[in-house]
């Protein structure tokens, strides 16, 4: 299993594991000892605990697939587009004010 979701509270983890299992969700993998689950679609699971109203843990992702340098596709489509010359006066630091 790839990616993984931790809690720090043993009370709030039980409840995650009866809300998956109540839940039609992805294949995962129970840790009781260190309060983890993993999972290989671990934003289904995030969906499935987000519905049933559990926020407080934290997501481990291990993606497979090397980063590009940005944080999001709309930061790399910005930074392409700007580069061909299709970027706002801001971009280009023009502010407003003449050179």
């Amino acid at each position: 299993m790839n990616s993984s979701l931790t809690f720090a509270d043993k009370g709030l983890f039980l409840l995650a594991v009866t809300t998956l299992e109540l839940d039609a969700t992805p294949t995962y993998e129970l840790d009781f000892d260190n309060l983890i689950v993993y999972s290989d679609d671990i934003d289904g699971l995030v969906d499935v605990l987000h519905n049933g109203g559990i926020f407080n843990f934290t997501c481990h992702r291990n993606d497979s697939e090397p980063s590009d340098g940005f944080l999001t596709d709309a930061e790399a489509d910005a930074d392409a587009l700007a580069s061909a010359g299709f970027g706002t006066d801001e971009d280009y630091g023009h502010c407003g004010y003449d050179e």
